[in-house]
């Protein structure tokens, strides 16, 4: 046989093996428990049904899509005897019959209700008996977090795999969802070679070192790039230099071509601030200064360049593509530069002071700091591909670049209005303009309205610069150029907003500051046309160096995890292939008249791969040091056998590692190091089922069904870390003494760290935060919900559950709590004050307020998934209320239910919960909307994103709503109370089951009550604590036991 086919046999059995395994093993007690006897069903009960529920739940009619004149009273079948539970449920809460049917009699209602239970506490006992077993696939987060932990690389490994299913319960953990796919075995074989590459060490790589330091005029007669392109912002290079380092050290010297060499490089790293207003950094002696980072509405292209500052390293096909970096910058806090007169800004309100009368004439808005100063088309001395065309200059070819400059003599020093006046142009021709004035520049795309494109001439503000009394000059054109028939200059007086803002005394903006601190967020990416593709990575770290005293803030990343340029494939575009490596200072503010607290950057170094020890450990853990080092066959057992224990998450049987062993022995000689060798054998493993799944056989389960203590150990770790066994867990369960220790384990496991996997994954998952992911909000009605709230209202939800589990606080903290999770970003997109730093926190906050920001159902996550992008949604929200709070999903709505109707009168100017209203006076919607809608209009005087206001449309807005059980409520205080009140059984229980299903990766159902009630109670009797949930939970007989 070829080596090649050879050394692949045992791998391809084993993917054959997982492709073929769908999980399922069934026992049955033939002892178990029989049918009941008292009650004849076909005498006594089916009548009864007959009687009163037959007529909408039968064949003729099937109201809310139950039909239950076809369910096996016998209950065999699980499906059936989940029906006539539910129509047990609906009977005990009254819903069965209505009101407005006949009502049976108490003893005919004692007798169904009687024969239901006993029915199906038979059929519960029979369920137990089926003992079936589902094989669970390892889901993405959970073979991602094995692979980093048994390999010791921090790669996403999950990124290529398809994603995973959801179950009806909405967790993607279910058995019955998690198969395993053709694309999923292909890309695990693929996944372990590229894996076991990076965590094997052969020869050291090549490590590459640069520094850039910052400072006003640095880098004369230095070396490095500058790079243009559409809307470039790029940083002079007499203001930067960049190093090439070694071992720590700066290279200089060597040979003419090792000199060339390192030129090379340094001409491809350039300093670019694309989208970054020039009001907004400075480079000054000490380094460059950012002032605190404005972030952009979300509107494409402007919100693809990052918010305004950001300061960038570009590196054009000079890094490496794998491996872990680090980039070091060193900083301190800054101030306040004095902004020079020489300068170029766009306007806060972008208003023309050149004016056009319905005849055509031209004039300007009176000012009182002089006159304005008009310059004809026909004045400019130096144009290129332009031609004159009646009293315009227009482009001969419109892509390519024209120019035209203008000279003009200033009478005074101060900041002037810059206006150009044209023809209108079409949008679908792109028009473009590019200043430049005073050593800067700007570029524009202006969108002329209907109005405007029916005049001979339009008027377009370009922006503001301040500039020296005397002879000056600008220059207009770019690609794309609309072309103009004037240029307007009108003097700004010294209380104009923006002229006050670029002037305003230095020491007065340092004061305004002093307190606060700047925080640097770290970001990577590639370069667009338009923006950067990139995304932030590292937490945010709080500046707190005094000036002068600046300190070194190190991020560290993974560069297969991030959105870096695709690898070298000959393209020689001149603005392809950049690595984008850079920061802002994420102090955010959420104006432009804001400097916050200024950051001095004085240096940014990238290094990659950062190598902190060599060999790196993933090496040494499985290369380990063993006596047998000297005896090769020997050696690879220990190797396998300690690798097969980790990887199948118990102890290695010595027949599985004799089969690996006989493996190796079989491909020794067709690698040329004994490394190579064994990671073959090594991808083999991680291919294994045993591996890929979490494998509970059967046959090594005794006859009381008690897991055995290794298998506890993955089912607490996949529960509560969502990641493998840690050495403790291994050694407790390997001297028999888990069970023993299970509640401090499960104390330990949830201060750990690690706990975050769990809790982040559940809460998205349990509160559906993917609706809050997919929602796209109508920003031109909330034009200041950025990314980066939406970012941090996820974050607000994540940390606030983490703290109810971490600080052990009771269940109805979910609902109502005196503190709210914040960062300084989001509280001031609350309207909360006194919140500085971009770190979440516990925040206090007043019960008077009438929003009662405290608990899950004030979060801005939970607001915006349940919205319609535009206005709250009620039904939305209700919905999810009452099926993840209160457990009780609502049914769907039934195939031809009607839409809201816009010819309503009156349509446009209601409420969406006024138009609901109206929706459900219609008889085909009346019934299901009573039982729904009343939970949502609790919550209308929250905003589509989560925004507490009064009144919408200009009418006070009404939260009042009369439950279903008759409690009258009033907004989110009164639904809070009234679950905290009336509901708090209701609620703990809906989150034990939730938890509960989720713990054991499978859909609970009507045999789970019982079990589910004593958990209630355990968790009831230790004041319905959150980690009271998690210890009944891990100590439940279906947890503990098959």
């Amino acid at each position: 046989m070829h080596p090649a086919l050879r050394r692949r046999g045992l791998i391809a059995s084993i993917v054959t093996a997982v492709a073929f395994t769908t999980g399922r093993v069934a026992e049955h007690d033939p002892q178990g428990p029989q049918d009941p006897a008292p009650i004849d069903y076909t005498k006594q009960i089916e009548p009864l049904f007959a009687k009163y529920c037959f007529r909408c739940h039968g064949d003729k009619k099937q109201k809310g899509d139950v039909q239950l004149n076809i369910l096996d009273p016998k209950m065999t079948a699980r499906a059936d005897a989940e029906g006539w539970h539910s129509a047990l449920d609906m009977i005990n809460s009254g819903e069965m019959p209505p009101e407005d049917e006949d009502q049976m009699s108490d003893q005919e209602r004692r007798l169904m209700v009687g024969w239901m239970q006993e029915s199906l506490k038979v059929a519960a006992e029979r369920q137990k008996g089926d003992r079936r077993v589902v094989m669970r696939r390892l889901t993405r987060d959970q073979y991602t977090h094995s692979l980093q932990d048994l390999l010791g690389v921090k790669i996403d490994f999950a990124q290529t795999l398809p994603d995973d299913g959801k179950a009806k319960n909405g967790f993607s953990n279910n058995g019955e969802v998690l198969q395993a796919s053709s694309l999923h075995l292909d890309n695990y074989q693929i996944i372990a070679r590229q894996g076991l590459a990076q965590a094997i060490a052969q020869a050291k790589p090549k490590v590459t070192h640069y520094r850039v330091t910052f400072g006003k005029d640095l880098g004369k007669g230095k070396v490095a790039g500058k790079t243009g392109g559409y809307q470039a912002v790029a940083l002079n290079p007499n203001d930067f230099t960049v190093e090439i380092l070694e071992n720590g050290r700066v290279i200089t010297g060597g040979t003419d071509e090792q000199i060339k060499a390192r030129k090379r490089i340094q001409r491809k790293i350039s300093v670019g601030l694309r989208g970054s207003g020039q009001d907004r950094f400075r480079s000054v002696d000490e380094g460059m200064m950012l002032l605190s980072a404005l972030p952009r509405k979300e509107v494409v292209p402007a919100s693809w360049q990052g918010p305004s500052p950001n300061l960038k390293l570009e590196m054009q096909r000079v890094w490496p593509e794998h491996g872990d970096f680090i980039m070091r910058v060193k900083a301190s806090r800054g101030y306040v530069p004095p902004l020079r007169k020489q300068i170029l800004v766009r306007l806060d309100e972008p208003i023309a002071m050149a004016t056009l009368s319905d005849d055509d004439q031209l004039s300007a808005t009176p000012s009182t700091a002089g006159e304005s100063i008009f310059i004809s088309s026909k004045q400019s001395d130096q144009h290129k591909n332009l031609r004159k065309e009646g009293n315009s200059l227009v482009p001969v070819d419109v892509p390519k670049d024209s120019k035209a400059r203008v000279r003009f003599q200033l009478p005074h020093d101060g900041f002037y209005q810059i206006d150009l006046v044209h023809r209108p142009v079409k949008k679908e021709a792109m028009p473009s303009v590019r200043l430049k004035c005073a050593g800067h520049k700007i570029d524009e795309r202006p969108e002329m309205s209907a109005e405007q494109m029916m005049r001979a001439r339009v008027a377009t503000p370009l922006g503001v610069v301040g500039m020296r009394k005397g002879n000056q000059s600008l220059e207009l054109g770019g690609p794309f150029f609309m072309g103009f028939t004037d240029v307007v200059i009108t003097p700004l007086p010294d209380d104009h907003p923006l002229v006050h803002r670029l002037s305003i005394h230095d020491e007065k903006q340092n004061q305004a500051v002093k307190q606060l601190n700047p925080s640097i967020r770290a970001l990577i990416g590639t370069r667009t046309d338009d923006g950067m593709d990139y995304t932030t990575f590292g937490d945010s770290q709080e500046v707190r160096a005094e000036l002068g005293k600046a300190q070194t803030y190190d991020f560290i990343g993974r560069l297969e995890n991030l959105p870096i340029p695709a690898p070298e494939s000959g393209d020689n575009e001149i603005l392809s292939g950049f690595l984008l490596l850079g920061v802002w200072n994420d102090h955010l503010v959420k104006s432009a008249k804001e400097t916050g607290p200024p950051l001095l950057v004085e240096s940014i170094e990238f290094e990659a791969p950062y190598l902190p020890q060599w060999p790196p450990q993933s090496h040494t853990n499985i290369f380990i040091d063993a006596d047998t080092r000297s005896d090769d066959t020997a050696y690879t057992r220990t190797v396998l056998d300690r690798f097969v224990s980790r990887a199948f998450r118990r102890p290695a049987q010595a027949d599985e590692v004799d089969r690996y062993l006989k493996f190796w022995q079989s491909i020794r000689n067709d690698y040329e190091t004994y490394e190579d060798s064994i990671k073959e054998v090594l991808v083999a493993i991680l291919c294994s089922p045993e591996f890929l799944f979490l494998c509970e056989p059967v046959n090594e389960i005794g006859d009381d069904h008690a897991l055995p203590a290794w298998m506890l150990a993955n089912r607490l770790s996949y529960f509560l870390w969502n990641s493998p066994p840690d050495a403790q867990l291994r050694e407790l369960a390997e001297r028999g003494n888990l069970r023993q220790e299970l509640l401090t384990q499960v104390d330990r496991m949830l201060s750990d760290e690690r706990s975050s996997r769990f809790l982040r994954r559940f809460s998205y998952e349990w509160l559906r935060m993917d609706r809050h992911d997919s929602m796209t909000i109508n920003v031109n009605k909330h034009p200041d919900y950025t990314r980066y709230v939406k970012r941090d209202m996820a974050e607000e939800t994540y940390t606030f559950v983490e703290h109810v589990f971490h600080e052990d606080m009771p269940l109805s903290t979910l609902l109502q709590a005196d503190f709210a999770m914040l960062n300084q970003n989001l509280a001031e997109f609350y309207g909360i004050q006194g919140v500085e730093g971009q770190q979440f926190r516990p925040v206090p906050i007043a019960a008077d307020k009438p929003e009662r920001r405290g608990g899950l159902l004030s979060h801005g996550a939970f607001h915006v998934g349940h919205s319609d992008g535009t206005e709250p949604h009620p039904i939305k929200r209700a919905v999810w209320l009452k099926a993840r709070l209160l457990g009780d999903e609502p049914p769907p709505p039934p195939p031809n239910v009607p839409d809201l109707d816009p010819e309503t009168p009156g349509f446009d100017k209601m409420t969406l919960k006024q138009q609901i209203e109206s929706h459900r006076d219609k008889a085909s919607c009346r019934d299901c909307h009573a039982g729904i809608d009343p939970y949502g209009f609790v919550f209308e005087r929250m905003n589509a994103v989560g925004r507490f206001q009064t009144k919408r449309k200009g009418m006070v807005i009404d939260a009042t709503s009369i439950l279903p059980d008759g409690t009258e409520v009033d907004g989110l205080p009164g639904i809070q109370k009234w679950l905290i009140d009336e509901q708090q059984s209701t609620f703990a229980r809906s989150v034990i089951e939730h938890l509960f299903a989720y713990a054991l990766g499978r859909e609970t159902y009507f045999a789970d009550d019982e079990e589910i009630d004593q958990i209630l109670k355990k968790v009831a009797a230790d004041g319905f604590r959150a980690r009271s949930v998690l210890r009944s939970i891990v100590t439940s007989p279906s947890f503990l036991s098959k």
